[in-house]
């Protein structure tokens, strides 16, 4: 994953798109050095890292209670297909979106994220909460 930033934010993010809960963080580090994407030199790093960032966060991988779609397709009315990175629905009808981002920040992220609150607040839910999460730096907007 040292190869470029862009190859270790498209790893980063596969082994956060593995994740219902965060006890399967190791699980999912552990699949990806057994694809070959991570060096098993880089795992101790990788889950540090990562353990730091959901620790950050710790509602958003506590999956009891909730129902957590990593990477499911959404079709807006226009046939149009947006995949949001993480959503997580509560009993209550509560939505909570997190769209994972390596790099820097593109105002492009924030339209995007908005679109996929749009397409939620459509099918029914209100007031969804969105949130744009850069993982390496732990930054949340």
């Amino acid at each position: 994953i040292e190869a470029s930033p862009r190859l270790k934010g498209i790893v980063l993010h596969d082994i956060l798109s593995r994740l219902t809960d965060v006890s399967e963080l190791e699980a999912s580090v552990d699949a990806a050095v057994m694809s070959g994407d991570v060096d098993l030199t880089q795992k101790e790093e990788i889950m540090t890292l990562l353990k730091e960032r959901i620790e950050s966060k710790p509602q958003w991988f506590d999956s009891e209670g909730l129902t957590v779609m990593n990477e499911t397709s959404l079709i807006d009315v226009d046939g149009k297909i947006y995949r949001p990175d993480r959503v997580m629905m509560a009993a209550d009808g509560s939505v909570c979106i997190v769209d994972y981002k390596f790099g820097e920040h593109r105002k492009s992220y924030e339209r995007q994220i908005k679109k996929y609150a749009d397409i939620y607040q459509r099918m029914g839910y209100h007031n969804p909460q969105t949130y744009l999460w850069y993982v390496d730096s732990g930054v949340i907007i």
